[in-house]
């Protein structure tokens, strides 16, 4: 692992060297982006399930329009870590943990962690300090951003403990003013968006009370984001100066539909069976016990089990769509595709937005062999499903059903890419 590590860093370096005269491009800058992606992908665990990393694009995507004009077109990726921690890296690639999902409390808090991570690419905090490294330390440079974006995991101390990784990361660590900065414009930016800057000063003081980056498996030189205390009296001050008008007002639905998604995706499936059930016993009127239930009972594969759960849901809250298209979800992982498809077809038309619903119903008419209607669904995901290699896989079957050989291998190579 560290031999393939040191190999890449020593490949960046031939990758890069105007980097050692001061210089970066931003093509530069998304080719150190893509290849920092790559890297994680083998060593981190992705959460690939639309509806989760769809809620975050959307919560960004609300934040992108209002930062002005910007080089890279920004995606967003979930990993499978539980310390609350969110990262940027040149080339707009930005990334949130599992573990700060699952720890907020309202939709502005994830907001203002995303905006932060925004003004890091805005300001090019990184890509700055990459410029002042030497090509000697910028052989390190991307294998120290995977460390620190790994922290407190066995891997990301490996990489840490490297001496040319110590000094790279000592050096690409955000300083007090790139975090003053930050927090600035990610405030503008998050006023801009109608959210209430009030979530930012909340996840801090999660970050705090948790001392997430203090724990005593995280080198101290990993303190990649510096100066919380001080950080959060600025942001008050911000605030009580400004004095700015919440006009957005998201329904907590969603985020709490997604930090059960995320639950069950990271925790052991049969363990939470157990816990929902002693907790419906307790709460038998919550929701989203019962739809964790339904979720575990389908990971479990126990389908008729979690088909039922996932019904009561729906009758005694009819009004969400949502938990319709989870029971879509229900039939068609058992393979009940005859009764997925008009729930799926019935909730597309009435969120035609929703990537998840659409990659869905686009796999339900390719197993139900409607193959033309499959592909003009996959054909219009695909550019915002580009990152998903699940959705490369499935469209690669389609089209070599479709006798489209070239097209398949292609997908095929993109899948294995990923």
């Amino acid at each position: 692992m560290k031999k393939y590590l040191l190999a890449f860093g020593l490949v960046l370096g031939l990758l890069f060297p105007s980097l050692a005269a001061g210089l970066m491009s931003h093509e530069e800058e998304a080719r150190l982006g893509r290849q920092v992606l790559q890297m994680l992908r083998k060593e981190a665990q992705f959460v690939e399930d639309p509806e989760v990393t769809g809620y975050v694009a959307e919560v960004g995507r609300r934040l992108i329009a209002h930062i002005g004009p910007h080089y890279f077109p920004f995606k967003f990726y979930v990993i499978k870590d539980e310390s609350l921690n969110a990262f940027a890296v040149p080339g707009g690639y930005i990334f949130v943990n599992t573990g700060l999902l699952e720890e907020i409390d309202r939709e502005d808090e994830l907001a203002g962690v995303l905006a932060h991570e925004l003004a890091h690419v805005q300001a090019r905090h990184l890509a700055k300090r990459i410029e002042k490294l030497t090509r000697l330390n910028l052989a390190s440079a991307a294998v120290t951003i995977v460390g620190l974006l790994l922290g407190r995991g066995e891997m990301g101390q490996a990489i840490a403990v490297t001496s040319g990784a110590l000094a790279a990361t000592k050096a690409l660590s955000y300083s007090r003013a790139d975090e003053e900065e930050a927090d600035r414009l990610g405030f503008q930016y998050l006023t801009a968006a109608g959210y209430d800057p009030r979530g930012f000063i909340e996840v801090f003081n999660k970050i705090v009370r948790h001392r997430w980056l203090l724990s005593e498996n995280v080198p101290s030189y990993l303190l990649t984001h510096p100066g919380t205390a001080e950080r959060i009296t600025y942001l008050e001050s911000m605030i009580n100066y400004y004095h700015p008008k919440v006009t957005y007002h998201p329904d907590p639905f969603r985020l709490r539909r997604v930090q059960v998604r995320v639950k069950v995706f990271t925790h052991d499936a049969g363990s939470l069976v157990v816990r929902y059930r002693a907790e419906i016993r307790k709460s038998p009127e919550d929701p989203f016990l019962h739809y964790g239930l339904a979720l575990a009972l389908a990971k479990l594969r126990r389908f008729e089990e979690a088909a039922q759960e996932m019904a009561y849901v729906i009758e005694k809250w009819p009004a969400k769509d949502d938990f319709r298209l989870d029971l879509a979800e229900i039939y068609f992982q058992s393979g009940r595709y005859e009764k997925a498809l008009p729930i799926l077809e019935w909730y597309v038309r009435r969120h035609p937005y929703r990537l998840g619903a659409g990659y869905l119903l686009a796999r339900c008419y390719q197993e139900t062999k409607r193959y033309e209607e499959a592909r003009a669904l996959y054909e219009k995901l695909l550019n915002k499903m580009a990152d998903n290699a699940e959705f490369h896989y499935h469209y690669a079957r389609l089209l070599a059903a479709l006798g489209q050989g070239g097209q398949a291998h292609y997908q095929f190579a993109l899948h294995f890419q990923l």
